[in-house]
């Protein structure tokens, strides 16, 4: 049986350059697929806050599009490389 996206949480923020402005939204459904909400589509997505766990992203790749897979797991990456 096929599990139907019934519910999903916003869990992160994607920001601009400037860190303040927000682009967009993350969410995670019950499925576990990942989907980004584009408020600004106009912009680029240079941050995620917080960064998404690698577990997150292990368990949305079965379900989730590579193209947005690949995107918050780079901003992820970068954003824990920046807090060290």
């Amino acid at each position: 049986m096929t599990q139907v996206n019934e519910e999903a949480a916003a869990i992160a923020r994607l920001l601009g350059d400037d860190r303040k402005r927000i682009i967009g939204w993350v969410y995670l459904w019950n499925t576990s697929e990942l989907s980004i909400l584009w408020i600004d589509r106009c912009r680029s997505a240079k941050v995620i806050e917080p960064p998404l766990s690698q577990d997150t992203l292990a368990k949305a790749k079965a379900v989730t599009p590579d193209a947005v897979t690949d995107l918050l797991e780079t901003l992820s990456t970068a954003g824990q490389e920046g807090s060290l």
